[in-house]
């Protein structure tokens, strides 16, 4: 990943999270793989497609992180989250980081077409297998690890 996408992609995801859930990201080295107390984790992504470009976004994020995030999104606590909150909260910030990134990289002249997000779980030995492939933007939200990665298909 281009370290001019990392940069843009922390600005968007720490503006979004702070606007939607008052959380704060910050870049962040890589957690060591062996590392998974983070874990269960979850990763939403979205694909984009506009007349010449189309690619994914996506982020890795622990649970707990992603029921913060419910809760200060829907004002409640923990306990009166309805159910599948957490996967709600991670794919629309998903959907909206995604659309401002693409808006702040290829300006607003271009058209895309987004994809409805997808998540699904990241076991313990997934996430070792992320952090050591490399190809995620490491960030912290509050005191835990996100992982996002870009990809534009040409």
């Amino acid at each position: 990943m281009e370290t001019e996408d990392n940069g843009l992609l922390l600005q968007v995801f720490s503006s979004v999270f702070e606007e939607f859930a008052f959380m704060f990201v910050e870049e962040d080295p890589f957690p060591e793989p062996s590392e998974t107390s983070y874990c269960p984790c979850l990763l939403a992504e979205i694909s984009f497609k506009s007349k010449d470009k189309h690619g994914f976004l996506e982020v890795v994020a622990p649970v707990s992180v992603c029921a913060e995030l419910a809760e200060n999104i829907l004002g409640t606590d923990q306990q009166e989250l309805p159910e599948q909150a957490e996967e709600q909260a991670l794919t629309e910030v998903l959907n909206v980081s995604c659309g401002h990134f693409l808006a702040e990289k290829f300006g607003t002249e271009e058209v895309f077409d987004l994809s409805i997000p997808e998540i699904r779980p990241v076991s313990q030995k997934q996430w070792a297998a992320l952090i050591e492939d490399g190809a995620h933007a490491c960030m912290r939200v509050d005191e835990s690890p996100l992982l996002v990665r870009f990809v534009l298909q040409q």
